[in-house]
């Protein structure tokens, strides 16, 4: 055997694969059911492999608890004393591992020991391991050392009483030489290839934070990424919200805070979801059947309470089981199960390590691993982890911080938004001023042209008379046409003085208006007469169209009288020559007021819409009128909606194209109250009548 030994130890590629072939040469040379190298059993990885007869030998990453709480029964006490390279044999392992431990207790060699002389309650039950087995009853144990330390042990195991020869003795402790020197190689291999593990994983994990990934992304590379280096079997993120501001983990004081599972391995979901935990399975996020999402309050859980007072250092359980044969193996921190949040479920996951994520000593959450076995954390996997939660407060910092820098970026921009805006609207503004002080200015050189044309050329008149009345021998009829001339150059300076004169008492409300009932029938029946000279000069036809019955209305008769002057005025000055202008009065009665509405239209230039809103300002005429030698002042307009208003009356003004013509019709529609003061409608008629 010790020849087969050596040779797998130098054809082996692996020790791994080494170690799984020695357990099959040593369990086949022995007739065993069952044989097992464990790694380290008093270190911390608990690495083992298993070898029977039914199937091939299997390298496992955690030991099975029978076989961790068997060694622990073998070796008790064999650490406090230096006699521990000897071999345990033990015929029938209900009998013989009491007397063993008594024996050890004693420090005396072991001694037989009926099995009647043991109380009942102190028998220890068949083991059933966690491999294909049948139950054991004889085990022959050695510890195997490598430069003077115990690096691992060899047991061999059968289902029936044996009782172990002095030669089965002595080959044991010969195969535990090659063994031992196959457990130093694995060790040294799986140290190698875990730091190589690790420092991928962490090259990964920073290319990723640089690369500015997602936080959710980050969460499930770490997750995803510890279970594989590690060989666990869960590894969740738990975030910390604060209710008021985040204390540092330096106080004792416990914060209002609330803790919530953001991301977990998949692979808990089923040992999650064992019958241990059914008592809170209601609280599995129904979706993805695990943990994620679950919230709870951080003075619920112990645990979180301890780890965030540690602030950098994790709380650490090797196990949380309790055994007939031994106590809890090993616990760093023990707390009732109810002050234990459930997504911890300490029962089916007992190995945990719960890692403060923290910045600057203030706890944003945790890194949560968990293991469905009893283990011993390795002391380089709890660096590492330190190592992976320092990475990922890095890239919850640096979340938080892009987010914020975000925010007020967003938060700038948008008031760089508004700020354009009401640059705009002011650039908008001020466009529109300046298009204003050009239409005034454009209006005021009008408004010069035509006060200078409307005053220069009645003066022109007026001073040629004069200086032709001055000659003696100047005919009679040559002075009675000069005369004439001066009269009425003289009527047009003072119709435009009055007319200038009237609008600023307009302006001024110092108008005094005569309140008198008429007729509007009788009242446009003269008025139209006065025109009927100057509309036929012109080929022009006004066409009036009013009711059978009287129009009876309460007005001042002057101010009525100047308006309707004003607007045939400008009717006959900008109608096409041989059109019509229509003249039109009905009475409308509604429920609040009876109205008197007329409406008086041309056919002829166009009033633009951008000129409409300003057609009845002061001064202001249409576009070209000066050149095209309309006489006028741009007062008329003014005057008559000045007079309107004066007379609790509305006038409005359209212009639209005509179909197949280049000429446009004008409109004008006046308002006026039938009934002024307390008179009222019949009173009105009986008096017309």
């Amino acid at each position: 055997m010790r020849q087969k030994l050596a040779q797998i130890l130098l054809t082996s590629d692996t020790s791994q694969s080494a170690l799984l072939a020695l357990s099959q040469v040593i369990g086949e040379t022995f007739l065993a059911d069952c044989c097992a190298i464990a790694l380290n059993p008093d270190g911390a990885s608990h690495q083992s492999v298993c070898w029977t007869p039914q199937s091939q030998a299997t390298f496992h990453r955690y030991q099975p608890t029978s076989l961790i709480i068997l060694q622990k029964r073998l070796f008790k006490g064999s650490e406090e004393t230096s006699d521990c390279s000897h071999s345990i044999a033990l015929a029938d392992i209900q009998t013989d591992l009491l007397d063993y431990q008594a024996a050890s207790e004693l420090q005396t060699e072991p001694q037989s020991q009926p099995s009647s002389h043991i109380p009942e309650s102190q028998k220890i039950k068949p083991l059933l391991l966690n491999v294909p087995t049948p139950t054991i009853k004889a085990v022959l144990a050695k510890r195997t050392h490598f430069q003077g330390r115990i690096n691992g042990v060899i047991m061999v195991m059968r289902s029936q009483s044996h009782r172990w020869t002095q030669e089965e003795v002595q080959l044991l402790e010969t195969a535990s030489e090659q063994v031992a020197i196959a457990i130093s190689q694995a060790q040294l291999e799986r140290q190698v290839q875990q730091q190589v593990r690790y420092q991928a994983f962490i090259d990964q994990l920073t290319r990723a934070i640089r690369s500015a990934w997602d936080l959710p992304q980050i969460f499930q590379l770490v997750t995803e990424g510890l279970i594989t280096a590690l060989q666990i079997s869960r590894s969740a993120v738990l975030l910390l919200k604060y209710s008021d501001h985040p204390l540092k983990n330096r106080t004792l004081q416990i914060p209002k805070a609330k803790v919530t599972v953001v991301c977990e391995s998949p692979r808990a979901c089923d040992l999650l979801n064992s019958p241990t935990a059914s008592s809170s399975e209601e609280i599995i996020n129904s979706e993805t059947g695990t943990w994620s999402n679950t919230s709870f309050e951080l003075s619920s859980c112990q645990l979180c309470q301890q780890a965030f007072i540690n602030g950098t250092e994790p709380v650490v359980i090797s196990t949380a089981t309790t055994d007939v044969l031994n106590p809890p193996i090993s616990a760093d921190f023990i707390a009732p199960a109810e002050s234990i949040a459930p997504i911890f479920n300490l029962e089916a996951m007992p190995a945990l390590v719960l890692m403060p994520l923290e910045s600057q000593g203030t706890v944003l959450g945790y890194l949560t691993l968990q293991h469905s076995q009893p283990c011993s954390w390795q002391r380089e996997d709890i660096i590492f982890a330190k190592l992976v939660a320092a990475q990922l407060s890095t890239a919850i910092i640096q979340s938080r911080t892009l987010r914020q820098v975000q925010a007020l970026v967003e938060e700038r921009t948008a008031q760089l938004k508004r700020s354009l805006e009401v640059q705009a609207k002011l650039y908008e503004k001020t466009r529109q001023q300046v298009e204003q002080l050009r239409r005034l200015h454009q209006i005021r050189e009008e408004f010069l042209s035509t006060v200078s044309h409307e005053l220069r050329t009645p003066l022109t008149s007026m001073t040629l008379a004069i200086r032709m009345l001055r000659q003696a021998d100047l005919p009679p009829e040559r002075q009675a046409k000069y005369l004439d001339i001066l009269e009425q150059q003289c009527a047009q300076e003072t119709s435009l003085i009055n007319d200038l004169l009237a609008l600023q008492k307009l302006e001024s409300n110092s108008t005094t208006i005569q309140w008198q009932k008429i007729d509007f029938k009788d009242f446009i029946q003269d008025l139209t007469q006065s025109f009927e000279v100057s509309l036929t000069s012109k080929k022009l036809t006004l066409v009036v169209n009013l009711p059978s019955q009287p129009l009876p209305v309460h007005t001042d008769l002057d101010s009525l009288n100047r308006i309707l002057t004003e607007l045939l005025t400008n009717a006959e000055k900008y109608a096409d020559y041989g059109s019509s202008i229509h003249l039109n009065a009905h009475r409308e009665f509604s429920h609040s007021e009876n109205c008197l509405v007329l409406t008086l239209s041309n056919v002829g230039s166009a009033i633009s819409p951008e000129e409409l809103p300003y057609i009845f300002d002061k001064f202001r005429r249409g576009q070209g009128v000066t050149q095209r030698a309309i006489q006028g002042t741009g007062l008329g307009l003014a005057l008559a909606k000045g007079l309107v208003e004066h007379l609790n009356g509305t006038i409005a003004v359209s212009s639209r194209p005509l179909e197949q013509s280049q000429s446009w019709e004008t409109c004008f529609t006046l308002t006026l109250p039938v009934v002024h003061g307390n008179s009222t409608y019949s009173d009105l008629d009986r008096t017309l009548i």
